[in-house]
């Protein structure tokens, strides 16, 4: 049977067809409040950007949902996780607060506050036990956790190594600790190569698990007790453990396979029943909001998508892009994908700023993820698109 997905476009051509009454209109459309009880804890999943990208969601448009979440006798709090890296810019919950202020997202302009689900340091979870195709264990961000009810609001883009990001993404990755991120990312944990090292003992105090050590000749990492996802290799001045790209898995297709089973863990955790998704399709970049650039988008804005099932959205979302025709100047141009019909997440593995993402499958398999998906029982590929005005 086919899901319904819920559509409106970006046209406004009055006071009432504004984007932010379009997704009140498309939350009563499809339902949304049903996955919420009166005094409900809801998690407003969402990605505040990185840097100077500023092709991100736009703190009004969520003030949206947060209104709808309210009338319908929730308590919504926005909520996003550190990224991967103790160092990097979201790599703690101070990095992610600042962040969010950079980009306008502030709890007076949002009408919610703003929690990082991972805490202080992106380490704050759960593991849970689960059945997917590759990962039998995940550990999601405590905040979300605990949440009674989720909405995923995700900003549609392409990505440099799944090719293509929306609620599943959103909800997978996007709901996991730093160190529950790491073991989709990447493959083998680091090493000090003791020939680059030069003793000068920077990552020993950085690791917040112990696991670098002083040895009578150089540092060692023990793998055992090394969690992975904090990044010693960024605090390295002389680049001697290894690099994030060494570490990540020869196959683009293992992330998107993994991510898929970390979103299937977080809606069982939740409820199925208590999440739904919301899809905003526009400023679709090809890359991912963690990247600190924002690029031209490879398509005109196409619209927001509203569902209770995350396959058949990002299902409806990716189709409407790919049968979109490309914006000149911009990545589908690039990657010869102007066309209607272009796959234009597939070509992505053309594209130039992406090749220091190579490794030994330079494919972007973006359609496995529906597959898994389905196989896993988080929704179907089937849908049918009804637009509300």
């Amino acid at each position: 049977m086919a899901s319904k997905v819920y559509f409106a476009d970006m046209r406004s051509k009055k006071a009432d067809q504004t984007i932010s009454k379009k997704i009140k209109n498309l939350f009563d459309a499809a339902a949304m409040q049903s996955v919420i009880s009166e005094g409900d804890f809801v998690a407003l999943k969402v990605h505040f950007g990185t840097g100077e990208n500023q092709r991100h969601l736009r703190p009004e448009h969520i003030r949206a949902v947060v209104e709808k979440v309210q009338e319908a006798g929730g308590k919504p709090f926005i909520t996003e996780t550190t990224g991967m890296g103790l160092a990097s810019i979201r790599g703690t919950a101070i990095g992610c607060l600042k962040m969010a202020t950079l980009h306008g997202f502030t709890q007076e302009t949002l009408g919610a506050p703003i929690i990082t689900a991972d805490g202080l340091k992106g380490l704050s979870g759960i593991k849970i036990k689960i059945n997917g195709v590759r990962m039998k264990q995940v550990e999601i961000a405590q905040a979300i956790s605990e949440s009674d009810a989720m909405i995923s609001v995700a900003h549609v883009k392409g990505h440099p190594r799944t090719g293509f990001g929306a609620a599943l993404k959103n909800i997978g990755i996007g709901c996991l600790t730093k160190t529950g991120k790491a073991p989709l990312h990447l493959g083998k944990k680091p090493k000090i190569d003791h020939q680059k090292c030069t003793d000068c003992g920077i990552c020993i105090p950085f690791c917040p698990v112990g696991a670098i050590q002083p040895s009578k000749t150089k540092p060692q990492i023990t793998q055992k007790k090394c969690i992975l996802g904090c990044g010693c290799w960024d605090v390295c001045p002389a680049k001697a453990i290894s690099r994030w790209g060494e570490l990540h898995y020869p196959r683009n297709k293992e992330l998107i396979i993994r991510n898929v089973d970390a979103a299937a863990a977080v809606v069982r955790h939740i409820g199925k029943e208590k999440v739904g998704f919301i899809n905003l399709a526009y400023d679709v970049t090809p890359h991912c909001d963690c990247a600190d650039y924002g690029d031209v988008p490879m398509v005109p804005d196409i619209g927001i998508f509203a569902s209770k099932d995350p396959v058949a959205i990002d299902k409806a979302t990716a189709d409407a892009i790919i049968n979109s025709p490309g914006i000149r100047g911009s990545a589908a141009e690039e990657i010869n994908a102007m066309n209607p019909g272009d796959d234009k997440f597939l070509k992505l593995a053309d594209w130039q700023p992406f090749e220091v993402f190579k490794n030994e499958d330079q494919t972007r398999e973006w359609r496995l993820q529906f597959e898994v998906a389905e196989k896993l029982g988080l929704g179907t590929q089937k849908y049918e698109l009804m637009k509300i005005g």
